[in-house]
């Protein structure tokens, strides 16, 4: 399977980042990774893997936060 670009990682973070009503400059914040990588990113301006990283983790947490209270008020 083909890795993906970073554009295309820009791409599926922006998605993700709709789907919980968050906003890039927020989540970034939050990830502890400036705004202005994530720009890069979309330029596909090679940056540190771990901004990248940072970013999927905090998705991932606020993701699952998300879950987890829509579980809880079932």
């Amino acid at each position: 399977m083909q890795e993906p670009t970073p554009n295309e990682l820009a791409q599926q973070i922006t998605r993700r980042a709709n789907a919980l009503g968050i906003s890039i400059a927020s989540l970034c914040r939050q990830a502890g990774v400036s705004r202005r990588w994530f720009e890069f990113l979309k330029k596909r301006t090679p940056r540190a893997v771990e901004a990248y990283i940072k970013i999927e983790q905090q998705l991932t947490a606020l993701e699952q936060e998300q879950t987890a209270g829509q579980k809880a008020n079932q």
